[in-house]
């Protein structure tokens, strides 16, 4: 492959902040005497926002005595807390942008993440300065799988899908590269992929380490 463009998501792939999540989910359900709220029901939500993650959570607990709106509001204090605490950036983010850099090859963000919050994270560990380009969930109308972010990003370098790469973790990413018409790389998070994101990537990698081997 020789891009002229590679894209990345930041959450569960750059970032190491699905694990937070998870973390938050998981602890809350607890306090409900919920077992597998971040076992099972946050899975359904990787790479969502909004009112999907409003609506998968509501259908979860309908056999629930609990009201979901609240426990989803306990779900997001704790797991902003959580990310203020800490957050870890992913094995070979720091190599695949130095070797980007090294051979000319630009760089954007492509997030359903807000843009306050992606600016805040990036810049606490020092990656805002190593894109061109950022692109966030509030900065766009569809969120993925529509592949609306991923178009503005290939308008705004004025490069076609095939000159550039995606860089994914999450399913719904996946398939909004897929959709875009741009080559995707899948480095999976907290979900192993499934026929689907075979299908619709060029590769899968264990981590952003081994992406260098496909450019």
């Amino acid at each position: 492959m020789n891009p002229k463009l590679v894209i990345f998501d930041v959450d569960g792939l750059m970032l190491d902040t699905e694990a937070r999540w998870q973390e938050a989910w998981q602890k809350v359900g607890e306090r409900y005497c919920i077992e597998d709220l971040g076992t099972k029901t946050f899975l359904k939500c990787v790479g969502r926002t909004g009112k999907v993650v409003e609506d998968t959570i509501k259908e979860e607990l309908k056999t629930k005595n609990v009201d979901s709106s609240i426990l989803l509001a306990e779900c997001r204090t704790l797991g902003m807390q959580l990310l203020d605490e800490k957050i870890d950036v992913k094995p070979g983010v720091y190599e695949l942008l130095d070797f980007l850099d090294k051979n000319g090859i630009q760089k954007a963000v492509a997030t359903t993440t807000k843009r306050s919050f992606t600016i805040e994270r990036l810049t606490r560990v020092n990656l805002i300065n190593r894109f061109d380009y950022v692109l966030c969930g509030d900065e766009v109308v569809k969120r993925k799988p529509n592949p609306e972010i991923y178009q503005k990003v290939l308008k705004y370098f004025d490069v076609s899908p095939k000159d550039a790469l995606v860089l994914e973790d999450s399913f719904v990413g996946v398939e909004a590269a897929y959709k875009a018409q741009i080559p995707c790389i899948m480095v999976p998070d907290l979900l192993p992929p499934q026929s689907k994101q075979k299908k619709e990537t060029v590769a899968i990698v264990s981590s952003l380490k081994d992406v260098m081997k496909y450019l």
